[in-house]
């Protein structure tokens, strides 16, 4: 090859960059997430001391007298787009949790469209929940998430 096949070769796929740019950066089809809250929660025993902070990432459980334990992870977060939402929940295995959970989506007028379950760990799950807001609904991101928590916390606690 020559130089001038080279530039001439560059030249082309540098067009076809800016018409793909283009393309991508026409009004109308971006998609914007109106509202999104990440909850990491402190179990029943101290729900009075309900929090929301999206500076921390991780979240013990603290017994009674305070000290901090491994055995009770409970992160929650839900986004909105449009008439969809996508919820996470990052928590301890326990049986049932999935079908108590999105039982409790669905009594919110919140439709399941898909989900998934994912195992980390041994002992950990990463539930992605996908649903389509129904014209009933009528909670906060915020209302929403600490409902799905207290749920979730009662259900691990008993």
């Amino acid at each position: 090859m020559d130089k001038a096949s080279i530039l001439a070769d560059t030249i082309k796929y540098l067009k076809e960059l800016k018409e793909r740019l283009a393309i991508l950066e026409k009004p109308g089809k971006k998609t914007n997430v109106d509202q999104s809250m990440v909850v990491p929660t402190k179990p029943a025993i101290c729900i009075d001391e309900y929090y929301a902070s999206s500076n921390e990432n991780t979240v013990t459980e603290r017994s009674a007298n305070g000290t901090a334990t491994d055995q009770s992870i409970l992160k929650v977060e839900a986004k909105v787009s449009g008439k969809d939402m996508l919820i996470r929940i990052h928590c301890r295995k326990h049986n049932g949790l999935l079908v108590k959970i999105i039982t409790e989506i669905q009594s919110y007028e919140l439709f399941v469209v898909n989900n998934s379950v994912l195992g980390f760990g041994d002992s950990i799950l990463d539930i992605t929940i996908i649903a389509e807001i129904g014209e009933g609904y009528n909670l906060s991101i915020k209302g929403l998430v600490k409902n799905l928590c207290i749920a979730a916390l009662e259900f691990m606690s008993s």
